[in-house]
């Protein structure tokens, strides 16, 4: 240290020298070469931070969404399946990929609220006498197709205001449309609320879209410009407009010179092709590329299924795993004198079952990792395991006949609640990051073990109580 001082000292005093000599000569020197030296030194500490931020400063990796290969997506299914995982819902978006295919049709998804005029726009564009209406295979009756040719008009169902509106049903609309070409969202007013959350949805599926305003012959040219502007704005300008009438029929009140009233129920002409001119012009940039786009869609929602399905069975096994290792965690402490505060004893059981989580999700940590992370964990335990034996005591005590239970069975549902605790403070970590981290699994761990701990330590004495 004495040594280590010394040159620290002469260091500064060298410096100092050569700073002050510095210093003297450019007191004594012309104004030019006073300047020219200040500039070349910002030059070199410039650089130097210029190098800092290329060379020594880590980079942040930046990560590039790939489009989805269908080659590897159907070698992905079928890996998975062999896993166990069910591809049932993956697979069926690869067989309805393939049928659109060879039948060529061009598809527009039409969703609107109830009182729309859905309905009326599909009698208006299709002849009815050669219509042919299907319901989709796998969904429900509300989503239907009218058929014309290669002409398929998919009828999603209608939104409803009602606070109560179903779920599966929206989700299973909105996976239609990934299937569609183009999508029409048919309104007779401004968007309501109901309306922008679809609307919302439907802009984060990136098709292409056409917004119809039905029954605009009710408003004035102003009233009709100001619903478009406000349709524009609410979607970001990205969609166009069509004003059109889908006709049906409409209730008259006539009134004569008397004031008598009477009613009299007549149709309304129809008007919807500015819609397909909007559609047309949608389709004219590049019928190919739609075509492209709409595979791309329906690889990309058997890509989210797969992964759902996957994300499923890999929690359920890791649950499995979890209540495995718990219960040999448990069998194995019946003849220990008291839990280990830095889980030594049960240890090689602990490190298999996080080498068991990681695997299952597919990730390889370095046995200095897992070591980290039951070092830290067995930290949070030095300050709980009071705690943790008065839980399991507590919850013997439910059991008639047992009284204060202690030694070896308490000590078994201690052990069992803390390889719960660490098992699922592993799976949350690996689940959610993709990594195995020490500090969140050890916050993770704190929680569990400050959990529902009184359920989970009868569930375990029931256990335990099996046993032995």
């Amino acid at each position: 240290m004495a040594f280590i001082i010394v040159i620290a000292l002469f260091v500064v005093l060298l410096l100092t020298e050569k700073l002050l000599s510095i210093w003297h000569y450019l007191q004594e020197a012309p104004l030019w070469v006073s300047f020219l030296y200040s500039t070349v030194i910002m030059l070199v500490a410039a650089f130097g931070v210029y190098l800092y931020f290329i060379l020594l400063r880590p980079k942040q990796k930046q990560t590039k969404i790939k489009p989805i290969d269908e080659s590897s997506l159907r070698d992905s299914i079928a890996h998975q399946a062999q896993r166990g995982v069910d591809i049932a819902e993956a697979q069926a978006e690869l067989v309805e990929l393939d049928k659109r295919r060879s039948k060529a049709n061009f598809y527009i998804a039409l969703y609107g609220s109830v009182s729309s005029g859905k309905s009326s726009f599909i009698k208006a564009l299709l002849p009815e006498q050669q219509i042919q209406t299907h319901v989709l295979s796998g969904t429900t009756k509300n989503i239907e197709v009218y058929q014309y040719k290669n002409l398929a008009i998919i009828d999603l169902p209608g939104l409803d205001d009602a606070d109560d509106f179903d779920e599966e049903i929206e989700k299973l609309a909105i996976d239609e449309t990934l299937r569609a070409h183009v999508v029409v969202f048919l309104t007779d007013s401004d968007l309501t609320q109901t309306e922008m959350r679809v609307i919302s949805k439907l802009k984060n599926t990136k098709k292409p879209m056409v917004i119809a305003l039905n029954k605009s012959d009710r408003y004035t040219q102003d009233e009709q410009a100001e619903i478009i502007n406000a349709l524009k704005n609410k979607t970001d300008k990205k969609y166009p407009v069509a004003l059109i009438s889908t006709g049906g029929l409409e209730t008259v009140v006539y009134q004569d010179a008397k004031g008598k009233q009477r009613k009299q129920v007549q149709s309304r002409d129809a008007n919807i092709q500015p819609l397909l001119d909007a559609i047309e012009k949608v389709v004219a940039n590049n019928p190919e590329i739609l075509n492209r786009f709409r595979d791309a869609s329906m690889l990309m929602l058997a890509q989210q299924k797969l992964n759902q399905a996957q994300v499923e069975f890999n929690r359920q096994k890791a649950e499995e795993m979890i209540k495995s290792y718990t219960k040999k965690a448990v069998f194995g402490a019946m003849a220990s004198v008291a839990p280990g505060s830095d889980l030594v004893i049960q240890g090689t059981l602990a490190t298999k079952m996080v080498q068991s989580i990681c695997q299952l999700y597919d990730i390889s940590p370095k046995a200095m990792e897992i070591d980290q992370v039951i070092r830290m964990t067995g930290g949070k335990l030095k300050t709980s395991v009071s705690l943790i034996l008065a839980v399991a005591g507590n919850a013997l005590k439910s059991f008639p006949g047992l009284g204060t239970a202690a030694g070896g069975i308490t000590h078994a549902v201690s052990y069992g609640m803390i390889f719960n605790a660490l098992g699922n403070a592993v799976l949350e970590s690996v689940s959610t990051l993709g990594v195995l981290d020490a500090q969140a699994t050890k916050q993770k761990f704190e929680e569990n073990l400050l959990g529902p701990a009184q359920t989970l330590a009868k569930d375990l004495a029931k256990m335990a109580l099996k046993i032995n």
